[in-house]
């Protein structure tokens, strides 16, 4: 591709051209004039000498009506109204911002630009393809890491602590214990409770181990209450025999109590259980009792201490997981990421309401985005050199000005011909 620089000097060359080619005429026909009086008078040369000066002065109208955008005429002491783009840097400026401010960033053209471009079938086009989801998801993985390495553990301990202290104290345990009873006591589920204890009470008495540790415990206390007594005694026997009497007396207990719904000691444990719920809801004693059960877990040292090291704990793992290269964070979420690709395409409704919402957002951001980039655009063509910025103008737009000059040559020869011609009709 060629330099702007040369295809701008080219353009220059070629306009030149056709103004000295305009002017080597009229020059030619003046001589022709004063030196050949035999076709002085000619018709065809009065029209090429009107053409070529009209021409001439075409030409030269236009090349200093293009390089006074430009330049100054003359460079040291230069007429009015030249070198008009470097004069005019504030206010081009200015008027530029406030163009793309106006036409591209008014409402109008944010919600045109929403409807015609359907933002939401080009990302699920995009996230559809693996290597675009994995890109994507590669990125999200490495700025959470990046962003979790920066992070300040104090305050985010401080910010867990502070929430889970808020939280319990805003926790009505009262209601929250009363309310868990209610359910459970309602469909007798307490009673199923206490049948689960009673077996596991059972299972208990009727292993080796408890049986062998109440036969112990029977000698310890023949040996410290009865000592005389137990020098005499079979203490091993008696303690055997005791241990299984034991064990068979409370199992029959218990199994009476777990065969009869109706039995006292389950009434008796309803009738606390009842007793209980009834103070959680009714009692003040009650409720400064779980109140202070709660102000002692919140001045706890345990639990923040297990806060702080359960937060240590999860951003090691989960800084380890992002850091993986096609780790499980990295596929989970890039398979996250194909399926919402696939649901943007397939779901027209996820789709509109996906263009919505992108399209009030926008709405939202262009005035903001539009002060910025106006501002911008302003204070940086004002921090330009005037004439690095006029170059800069002519390079990319003095091209198509040098055709005019060129045009304005071949019109202006066009023009002197049929004034030529009407000068002729006229004289007829």
């Amino acid at each position: 591709m060629l330099d702007k620089h040369l295809l701008l000097q080219r353009a220059k060359r070629q306009a030149l051209a056709c103004l000295m080619i305009a002017a080597a005429i009229f020059v030619i026909t003046v001589l022709t004039q004063k030196y050949s009086p035999q076709v002085a008078s000619s018709w065809w040369l009065e029209l090429i000498k009107m053409a070529s000066e009209a021409a001439l002065v075409g030409g030269l109208a236009d090349w200093f009506a293009v390089t006074a955008l430009f330049k100054p005429i003359p460079s040291s002491y230069p007429i009015p109204h030249t070198n008009i783009v470097a004069s005019n840097k504030s206010a081009i400026a200015n008027n530029l911002s406030e163009f793309v401010k106006e036409k591209f960033f008014n409402p109008m053209a944010i919600e045109k630009l929403i409807s015609e471009s359907d933002p939401a079938k080009g990302a699920g086009r995009w996230l559809e393809s693996p290597q675009n989801a994995q890109k994507l998801s590669r990125f999200l993985c490495d700025a959470l890491s990046g962003m979790l390495k920066v992070l300040d553990d104090k305050p985010v301990k401080d910010f867990i602590s502070k929430t889970a202290e808020k939280g319990v104290r805003s926790l009505d345990l009262n209601q929250l214990i009363a309310t868990s009873l209610n359910a459970v006591t309602k469909e007798g589920q307490h009673q199923v409770v206490l049948d689960r204890l009673l077996g596991k009470l059972a299972g208990l008495l009727s292993q080796p181990d408890t049986q062998e540790y109440i036969a112990d415990t029977l000698i310890v206390w023949l040996k410290t209450e009865y000592s005389r007594v137990e020098k005499i005694l079979p203490s091993s026997w008696l303690s055997e025999q005791g241990a299984l009497i034991a064990v068979k007396a409370v199992s029959s207990i218990l199994e009476d109590i777990y065969q009869d719904q109706s039995h006292p000691i389950r009434l008796a444990f309803d009738e606390q259980v009842n007793e209980f719920l009834h103070d959680l809801q009714h009692s003040d004693d009650m409720e400064q009792k779980v109140n202070g059960f709660k102000e002692k877990i919140i001045d706890d040292p345990a639990l923040k201490g297990y806060l702080h090291s359960s937060w240590q704990r999860f951003s090691e793992w989960l800084l380890r997981s992002l850091e993986e290269k096609e780790g499980k964070a990295e596929q989970k979420v890039s398979g996250l990421l194909q399926d919402l690709g696939s649901s943007l395409r397939g779901d027209s409704e996820l789709s509109k309401a996906f263009n919505k919402h992108i399209g009030e957002a926008a709405k939202y951001m262009a005035p903001e985005l539009a002060q910025f980039l106006t501002a911008h655009i302003r204070d940086t063509i004002n921090t330009w050199n005037e004439k690095d910025m006029a170059e800069q103008v002519e390079l990319n737009i003095g091209r198509d000005l040098q055709k005019v000059r060129i045009n304005g040559t071949i019109v202006g020869g066009c023009i002197g011909a049929a004034l030529y011609g009407i000068e002729v009709l006229i004289g007829l």
